[in-house]
């Protein structure tokens, strides 16, 4: 009987969801994190940021990150942020949400590097105004179904993903507008809109910003660009083509070929 028990608990733990996620409580909001199998003094950490008001382990569980995680080292870090306009960092889940990536950075021995972000819906808007409150500490950002973003100046534009479906049409207005403005102030941002979907969060959507994140992490170069609504790709060497507004960088492989459907 207690080898069935000890089996049947070393099945749960090793099962590829985040079953033995490590969590804490901070000022009583529960942070979970995924340790990746590949873990070391050199990974960093990602921040994951769910739909409104979703528990952490949801956010963890929905995104299944985990492939690219392992591959790269990453801590994956969601928050059980809820209510209070958590959205907005500089109130009060910001310096949180650091306390928790400090926590980590201590128990694992990690270095302090730039975090990365992504989420959806209003996770998609702490993505980007997180991003926005703490430029310096961001590598890289993306967002799905995002309605709200940031004002001020761009300053520090990073490497970016934005997706949306065509009939969540009003954040997808709001969202190309952004995309606009972003690469205008010199931002290399990527933008996929579907036009069969809504506002859900589709296996395509995250999909696509896997494999973003996984060529990014990976040091790809972006050899080729591609045109918004046209589809039109051309080589780096012909990038004055596309103007500025409308172009979206891509990483050779499977970047390109889930941007092309």
């Amino acid at each position: 009987m207690r080898r069935m028990i000890a089996i049947a608990t070393l099945l749960f733990c090793l099962t590829p969801l985040l079953l033995c996620a490590e969590s804490a409580v901070l000022d009583g909001v529960e942070f979970c994190w995924r340790v990746p199998a590949n873990g070391g003094a050199d990974g960093r950490i990602m921040v994951l940021f769910g739909g409104r008001n979703w528990p952490a382990r949801k956010t963890l569980e929905t995104f299944r990150f985990d492939e690219l995680a392992d591959r790269h080292g990453l801590f994956l870090l969601a928050a059980s942020f809820r209510d209070r306009k958590y959205w907005e960092p500089q109130a009060w889940s910001g310096p949180l949400l650091l306390r928790a990536v400090t926590l980590i950075e201590r128990r694992y021995g990690l270095s302090s590097r730039k975090l990365l972000l992504y989420g959806y819906s209003a996770g998609g808007q702490c993505s980007n105004l997180f991003y926005a409150w703490m430029p310096e500490r961001v590598a890289a950002w993306g967002a799905h179904g995002c309605g709200v973003y940031f004002r001020g100046e761009i300053a520090h534009p990073v490497p970016a993903f934005l997706s949306c479906g065509v009939r969540d049409a009003e954040r997808f207005a709001i969202s190309r507008e952004f995309v606009y403005r972003y690469r205008e102030a010199g931002g290399a941002l990527l933008w996929k809109y579907s036009l069969e979907s809504g506002h859900e969060l589709t296996p395509e959507a995250l999909t696509l910003a896997r494999a973003w994140f996984d060529a990014f992490l990976s040091g790809e170069r972006c050899r080729s660009f591609g045109e918004d609504d046209t589809g039109r790709i051309v080589p780096a060497s012909r990038l004055d083509s596309i103007d500025p507004e409308f172009r979206n960088p891509l990483y050779d492989g499977a970047v390109t070929e889930l941007w092309k459907r």
